[in-house]
């Protein structure tokens, strides 16, 4: 099914890119995907059409300077952007679909994004999803590497850098890697802004995960080598609420992994036990 695309605007005047699918049914709920750093959104339409069969809709943005969304590649003005767009995406997502459940779903940075979301402003969605979050990265900085970015970011918070991400991190599935190296829309920038932002989201998520009282599925691979495994677990410890599906010596993207069917099946077993306790 081909996507059907969303007008959705910031305040501050960017156009961000977005899109949804729907099945031809009613559907049960409607999920609404944060995609992770230097990726965008289209890389899960195969994902999203595994929902559509199983009667969800699927909505999906490029992030703040992703994709095919305007805005300083790799950069955000601050973290509140990211909020923006999930309050219009699902403001979105309401208007199509109304009276429908809304999920939230965020992979890697998109993960940090959604938790600290359902954080704040829980009241409008049902359920989280969080695969592989980027709470802490597998290898976080030096000291002193550390203290640069703080130096940068007061003084030249959009300064782009490369970042050094190795894409054979992402699966093990060789064909995936190679479409996302390939991917003219991936880049490999990031801004000392945007990652001084991400640090303190994870922080922020794991200090008040305790809040959380609604259903949250966290899924991460255990040599994960780009998102800290250990991280998840340590967030997990603080949430009632959570329950946490380890995949053994799986990668970064759970849902690109030779297993990814595996994947999904726990995902969609998850959500309908969750919906029908809503009912």
């Amino acid at each position: 099914m081909e996507p059907k695309s969303i007008s959705l605007k910031l305040q501050s005047g960017e156009n961000i890119f977005a899109w949804y699918v729907n099945p031809p049914t009613t559907p049960r709920a409607v999920i609404c995907l944060c995609h992770g750093w230097g990726e965008h959104s289209l890389r899960y339409k195969e994902w999203a059409d595994r929902f559509v069969s199983e009667e969800y809709a699927f909505v999906a943005w490029d992030h703040f300077g992703h994709g095919q969304s305007e805005g300083k590649r790799g950069h955000i003005p601050n973290y509140s952007v990211f909020m923006e767009e999930i309050n219009l995406a699902i403001g979105k997502a309401n208007q199509l679909f109304p009276g429908t459940p809304v999920v939230l779903y965020g992979h890697s940075m998109g993960g940090n994004i959604a938790i600290n979301f359902a954080l704040r402003e829980s009241i409008h969605i049902k359920l989280l999803i969080a695969t592989s979050p980027w709470i802490e990265l597998a290898n976080e900085p030096s000291s002193i590497m550390g203290a640069l970015v703080r130096v940068l970011n007061r003084i030249a918070p959009g300064l782009q850098i490369t970042a050094p991400l190795n894409a054979d991190g992402i699966c093990h599935v060789k064909e995936e890697v190679e479409h996302y190296k390939t991917d003219p829309l991936n880049h490999s920038k990031i801004t000392p802004r945007l990652l001084t932002e991400i640090s303190k989201g994870g922080k922020s998520a794991v200090e008040n995960i305790g809040e959380f009282s609604k259903p949250f599925l966290l899924l991460h691979g255990d040599a994960d080598p780009i998102t800290s495994y250990s991280a998840s677990k340590e967030l997990l410890k603080n949430c009632s609420t959570c329950s946490f599906v380890p995949f053994k010596d799986m990668y970064h993207e759970l849902h690109n992994e030779h297993i990814k069917s595996e994947v999904f099946n726990v995902i969609k077993q998850w959500l309908t036990g969750n919906l029908d306790d809503l009912k």
